[in-house]
């Protein structure tokens, strides 16, 4: 009776075995879209780290929910997907940029297809300089307002890898908080005093190392993100 038990028990594992294999025994897409956020043909600096996202639908399907299409730091984007119709949309809420003119994009699919996002950021970050001065960091920035009305915070961030935003800069983050209403006027230059890292632990450890990289954010107020310069290898 046991021995019967076992070759029952083996033959049921076995069939959930091959049902498993069959049911994950499916082609993996094979074609992409890729593209960039972009204002006026320039990609804009984000914080990158899943923050922002697109919604990719696709027609023909009862189901309705989009697909997230996560946009990088660098404002670019890439999600491999089968062929077929889809429809790329900003995020309601989600970017430093206006609802204006937010358009829903129609993607045919077959292989590949590069497609750009125009928006309309509140602000834009630029001609932004960092510049490393001994145990001393520099930097400056003019602003271009586009549909922004007011500024929340400025700040800069130091970190010992290019990848910083407000949630990543393990050396500092230094904000701005004086006259935040004189930020709203483009083209004027806009400098932060110098700072000594002297005694910063961390600050001394990445000049020892050779790893240091900047960055300026900007943060238009009612968004729930913010606007960034490129990011400067100061080591």
């Amino acid at each position: 009776m046991k021995t019967i038990s076992k070759i029952f028990l083996m033959t049921v594992l076995s069939a959930l075995a091959l049902a498993s294999c069959t049911k994950d025994n499916y082609d993996a897409p094979t074609s992409f879209i890729k593209g960039r956020v972009v204002y006026q043909g320039e990609a804009l600096q984000l914080r990158g780290n899943d923050a922002v996202k697109l919604d990719l639908y696709q027609r023909g399907y009862e189901k309705h929910d989009p697909v997230e299409v996560f946009v990088n730091q660098n404002g670019e984007f890439s999600i491999c997907i089968f062929d077929g119709q889809y429809q790329l949309i900003t995020r309601s809420g989600n970017g430093p940029w206006s609802s204006a003119g937010r358009d829903t994009i129609e993607i045919n699919l077959k292989g590949h297809a590069t497609q750009d996002v125009e928006v309309m950021p509140y602000y834009l970050v630029e001609n932004a300089q960092m510049t490393l001065n001994g145990n001393k960091v520099d930097a400056s920035f003019t602003v271009n307002k586009i549909a922004g009305t007011n500024i929340d915070r400025v700040f800069i961030l130091l970190g010992t890898t290019q990848f910083l935003s407000d949630a990543e800069h393990n050396v500092d983050r230094y904000d701005e908080t004086d006259n935040l209403s004189e930020f709203n006027e483009t083209g004027k230059v806009y400098t932060f005093a110098s700072r000594d890292y002297t005694d910063n632990k961390m600050f001394q450890t990445a000049l020892k190392r050779g790893t240091l990289f900047g960055r300026i954010c900007l943060w238009p107020q009612g968004s729930d993100q913010g606007i960034y310069s490129k990011v400067f290898r100061l080591k």
